[in-house]
C-alpha cells in the first residue's frame, strides 16, 4: 500500500445539497457502423450491433454483444457480492434486482432495452413503431442507418411522431447536416429517468469519438483513480462481520470508512455534471457523519460489493468528463464548492489514503473478526 500517506483531517465544508430528478444516469454511446454501447451506474454494459462488428477492444469492455437481428428477451442481471452478471433468458428469471437491464426485441429491425427506468431503442430505420401496440414511454430513440433525408422520410418520420421520444439520436448522418439538431463533439449521451409528457424531442448528432482529457486532468484523474484502487483492494478482502465491526474506542466500521470515501466522490462530481447537464441528477449517498448516527447503507455487502461500488464511482466520474471540456484545472467548477477542479481532484486522492490507512489500523484492535 505505497501510496497511502495520512495527512491532516479536512473538514469538509463543501456538502452543498442541490435538488434533482432521481434516477440513476446511464451512458449511450455512438460509435462506428452503426454500433451503440449502454453503460449503466451499476456498472452494467451491452453493445448493439446492427450490422457492424465491434472492435475487440470494445467488445472486451461489455458484458453482451447483441445484434437488432437477434431474436433476444433476456436480462442482464447482476446482485450485490457476486462478481460476474448473468445474461438470463426472460422466462427464467425470477429475481428482483432493481439494477437489472433488460434486452428485448420488438421485430427483426428494433429491439428495446430498459434499465433504471430509462427505454432505449435502437432500430434501422425500416422499423415502423406503428406495429407496435399499445403506449411506450421512450426516452432514447437510436436510428442506426437513416441519412439526413431518411430522417424525415417514411416510415422513419412517422415512426418518431408516434414513439414522441425524448431524444433521437441518427448515428449515419454527418455533423455538418446539423439543421434544428444539437451537436457534440463526443460520442455520450447522458440519459436518467424523467417526466416526458411536456417535453419536444430533441435531436442529437454525436460523434463516434470519445472525448480526450487534456493532460493535466488526465493525470490528476489518473491519481485519484489510483488512490481508489489501492483502497479497493484492501477493503476487498474483508467479509461482511469485518466491515461492520465496530470498535471499542467508539471510531467508526470500515463500512462507514468505505461508504464516506465512495460517498463523498459521488456527491461532488455529481454536483459538477448535474451543473452541466441536468439529466445527471445529484446523487448523495454520504452516511451519516458521527458514529452514534451511522447506519450501514448494505450491511450484508461484502468488501468484494463495496470496492465494486467504489469502482463503479471511479466509472461515473470517468464516463461523463466530457462535461468538463474547456475548463482548465485550477478553474472552479460550476455547482461545486471547491475552490478548482485540481483542489477537489487532489483531496479525494488524499482522501482515499487517509481513511484507508485509518481502517488498516482497526484491524490490530481487540475484537477484530478473524473472517
Amino acid at each position: 500500500m505505497n501510496r497511502l500517506l495520512l495527512c491532516p483531517l479536512i473538514i469538509f465544508l463543501f456538502l452543498g445539497q442541490a435538488s434533482a430528478a432521481e434516477g440513476d444516469p446511464l451512458a449511450v454511446r455512438a460509435w462506428d457502423d452503426g454500433i451503440v454501447s449502454i453503460e449503466t451506474q451499476w456498472g452494467l454494459h451491452v453493445i448493439v450491433s446492427s450490422g457492424g462488428t465491434p472492435d475487440a477492444d470494445l467488445s472486451a469492455e461489455a458484458d453482451r454483444v447483441v445484434k437488432i437481428t437477434d431474436a433476444t428477451d433476456h436480462i442482464l442481471s447482476r446482485p450485490p457480492n457476486q462478481a460476474a452478471p448473468e445474461w438470463i433468458a426472460a422466462s427464467d428469471y425470477d429475481a428482483d434486482d432493481p439494477n437489472a437491464l433488460f434486452v428485448q426485441s420488438i421485430d427483426k429491425n428494433a429491439l428495446q432495452i430498459n434499465v433504471d427506468g430509462v427505454c432505449v431503442i435502437i432500430a434501422t430505420r425500416q422499423w415502423q413503431a406503428s406495429e407496435v401496440p399499445g403506449e411506450m414511454k421512450v426516452d432514447v430513440l437510436v436510428i442506426t442507418d437513416a441519412s439526413a433525408a431518411q430522417l424525415t422520410s417514411e416510415p422513419t418520420a412517422s415512426t418518431q411522431q408516434f414513439l414522441h421520444p425524448r431524444y433521437v439520436v441518427p448515428l449515419m448522418i454527418a455533423q455538418s447536416q446539423q439543421n434544428s439538431s444539437e451537436v457534440l463533439d463526443h460520442n455520450t449521451l447522458a440519459v436518467s429517468a424523467a417526466d416526458r409528457d411536456e417535453e419536444a424531442t430533441k435531436t442529437i448528432l454525436l460523434s463516434h469519438t470519445p472525448w480526450e482529457m487534456p493532460a493535466d486532468l488526465t493525470t490528476l484523474f489518473d491519481n485519484m483513480e489510483g488512490a481508489c484502487s489501492d483502497s479497493q483492494k484492501v477493503f476487498a478482502e474483508l467479509s461482511a462481520a469485518q466491515l461492520n465491526f465496530q470498535p471499542a474506542n467508539g471510531t467508526h466500521t470500515p463500512r462507514w470508512n468505505v461508504e464516506h470515501m465512495m460517498g463523498r466522490q459521488l456527491q461532488f462530481f455529481s454536483q459538477i455534471y448535474h451543473a452541466f447537464d441536468a439529466e445527471i441528477p445529484v446523487m448523495n449517498l454520504n452516511p451519516k457523519q458521527m458514529p452514534a448516527d451511522y447506519e450501514f447503507a448494505h450491511p450484508q455487502w461484502d468488501g468484494a460489493e463495496e470496492a465494486r461500488q467504489m469502482q463503479r464511482v471511479s466509472e461515473f466520474c470517468r464516463r461523463f468528463a466530457y462535461l468538463l471540456d474547456g475548463m482548465k484545472a485550477d478553474e472552479k467548477a460550476p455547482g461545486s464548492r471547491w475552490p478548482s477542479l485540481r483542489a477537489l481532484l487532489v483531496q479525494m486522492d488524499r482522501h482515499y489514503q487517509e481513511h484507508t490507512a485509518n481502517t488498516i489500523k482497526k484491524f490490530e484492535l481487540a475484537g477484530w473478526p478473524e473472517e
